[in-house]
């Protein structure tokens, strides 16, 4: 994963990914997952038939691709997590960049992990595909990790729960991000390059992090 442009031909054993690519390129194209198996199988230059080698119908073929966007997801904040230097909470608040940058390479993908054809109606109201959820929770808990670790160091107002800090921080990265993607704040005026968007979510986060701070 991720983005890439184009067709690709199909290899002996390379079926899967051939299908992936081409939903993806749909999603590219269209702005929602609004495609049907034998558009992927044509696509990908198949059988109409040789989606269903590996996925059961289009929702497991989404939600294959979500899986992976998370777990590509999970491994950029993980990694910068554990590159960047500084305090336990320098190191949390900077995964907010990498949380920006993955969505701005990958919007496709990106729009794709928070679809609500993801989740199934239920009596308690919504549930997501159990596979997605259990991506999607490893993603949150490189937060939730730096989160804890900020509050072991004394960094982090102890009253407050995890569940309250990771809210706070998770909803300003996602909304920030969603902005900027969607071009609501007018990113050439904002952050012209990849670079300066970033030092915009740095800073803001930053910012919102002092009302988390033990003072």
């Amino acid at each position: 994963m991720m983005e890439q442009g184009g067709n690709r031909p199909y290899h002996h054993g390379d079926l899967r990914r051939a299908l992936l690519d081409a939903a993806l390129q749909f999603v590219r194209e269209r702005g929602i997952p609004d495609f049907t198996l034998r558009e992927v199988a044509r696509q990908a230059g198949v059988s109409h038939n040789a989606p269903y080698n590996h996925f059961a119908d289009k929702a497991e073929l989404v939600a294959a691709l979500t899986i992976e966007g998370f777990q590509t997801l999970e491994l950029a904040l993980r990694s910068t997590y554990e590159q960047t230097e500084g305090t336990p909470l320098e190191r949390t608040l900077a995964i907010g960049g990498a949380y920006l940058r993955f969505a701005l390479e990958n919007p496709a993908a990106f729009s794709l992990m928070f679809r609500p054809e993801l989740r199934r109606s239920s009596h308690d109201g919504w549930e997501f595909n159990e596979a997605v959820k259990i991506a999607g929770d490893a993603t949150v808990q490189v937060l939730l990790d730096g989160i804890a670790a900020s509050q072991q160091a004394g960094l982090l107002r102890a009253e407050l729960s995890m569940d309250m800090l990771a809210l706070t921080l998770s909803s300003t990265m996602h909304g920030l991000t969603v902005l900027l993607l969607d071009n609501i704040l007018v990113k050439g005026k904002i952050a012209s390059t990849l670079e300066e968007a970033e030092q915009l979510m740095g800073n803001v986060m930053h910012m919102v992090a002092q009302g988390l701070m033990v003072p």
